[in-house]
């Protein structure tokens, strides 16, 4: 009965402080700020800098006819006199000498030409079909190691001798007679004012394409001559 008295005792004088205890670990728990992920930390070393490759840019380019080229066609149509010949020369004379028996002629020659050179054409077409299944066939029949070269190599140009107009120009030309010559004078002569610049772009076609940032309209290139003028 003593030792269950002192305990009695004891659990009332050890209760406040249990209370208390009790008290001070609701009291933290509620006032415990919530945790947080740490912050990166730095890496050693530093920052890798990073090479920029530069993108090639595929930029649209425009056919161009520089000014220097065309100097002697704008040379030949600004003349009055040229000009007129010119046309005189394309078109129907104003007041045509010719009967209907010559237009009639010229009609019959006219469509007899066509014929013959619409023939001519389907033979050269053939030819040309047949020439190029010859050579696939050819490149074919290869070895495998002579194939592949045959295949990256670029074709080489015709020598000039070989061509048309280097071999037969002299024959063509001994049987014309001085009206055909005549005429193909004139034909050469308007093909060079037409095109001075042919055997410029032959030799030198990129000198032809610029990009098309740099057009100038014809507006504005017609502004710029007149601002030319007028600082003059």
């Amino acid at each position: 009965n003593f030792r269950s008295s002192a305990s009695i005792r004891a659990s009332h004088s050890l209760r406040p402080c249990l209370g208390l205890v009790a008290a001070m670990f609701r009291v933290s728990c509620f006032r415990q700020l919530p945790l947080r992920a740490l912050a990166p930390g730095k890496k050693k070393g530093g920052k890798k800098l990073q090479k920029k490759t530069a993108v090639a840019v595929d930029v649209p380019l425009a056919p161009y006819l520089p000014p220097e080229l065309t100097k002697e066609s704008r040379s030949f149509f600004q003349s009055q006199t040229r000009f007129k010949a010119l046309l005189e020369l394309v078109f129907s004379p104003g007041d045509p000498k010719d009967q209907e028996k010559d237009r009639l002629e010229f009609e019959q020659a006219k469509i007899e030409f066509e014929t013959v050179a619409h023939k001519a054409r389907d033979i050269y077409a053939t030819h040309e079909r047949r020439a190029e299944g010859r050579m696939w066939r050819a490149l074919q029949q290869l070895p495998e190691d002579l194939y592949d070269e045959a295949v990256q190599s670029r074709p080489e140009a015709v020598p000039e001798p070989l061509l048309f107009h280097h071999r037969y120009s002299a024959e063509i030309f001994d049987n014309l007679n001085e009206e055909e010559r005549r005429r193909l004078q004139v034909f050469q002569n308007l093909m060079y004012v037409r095109y001075p610049h042919a055997a410029e772009k032959a030799r030198n076609p990129e000198k032809f394409w610029i990009p098309e940032n740099q057009i100038v309209s014809r507006q504005k290139e017609a502004a710029m001559m007149k601002m030319k003028i007028k600082k003059r």
